[in-house]
């Protein structure tokens, strides 16, 4: 085992709707999201989220379709933010305000 691999992203076991669910943190690969994530735009920032709950959602379930995990539960939404945020040790409550609103305006 090389020096850098224990930096290397592990699954952590993680409860969305009452299940246990094992998923990665967010990488190197992901700084693009994460800086979207933190944009002021509310468009920005909700896409990134999404983005981020979408491959979130592959990892649960790597055979679910997009059209699938678009049509989860704004119930679960929640628990899938909180997830997020406690794998990667973000603060994400003002994301998940603003995706949140998002989708709110979406729906009208």
């Amino acid at each position: 085992m090389g020096k850098i691999d224990r930096f290397l992203a592990k699954p952590v076991e993680v409860t969305i709707g009452g299940q246990k669910e094992l998923i990665y943190p967010l990488t190197v690969d992901d700084m693009p999201l994460l800086m979207k994530m933190g944009d002021d735009n509310k468009d920005i920032s909700g896409e990134a989220m999404k983005k981020v709950i979408m491959k979130v959602l592959k990892q649960i379930d790597p055979e679910a379709t997009e059209e699938q995990m678009s049509k989860i539960s704004m119930e679960y939404l929640t628990d899938l933010m909180d997830a997020i945020a406690k794998v990667n040790n973000l603060p994400m409550e003002d994301q998940r305000n603003k995706l949140v609103e998002k989708l709110k305006q979406g729906q009208k």
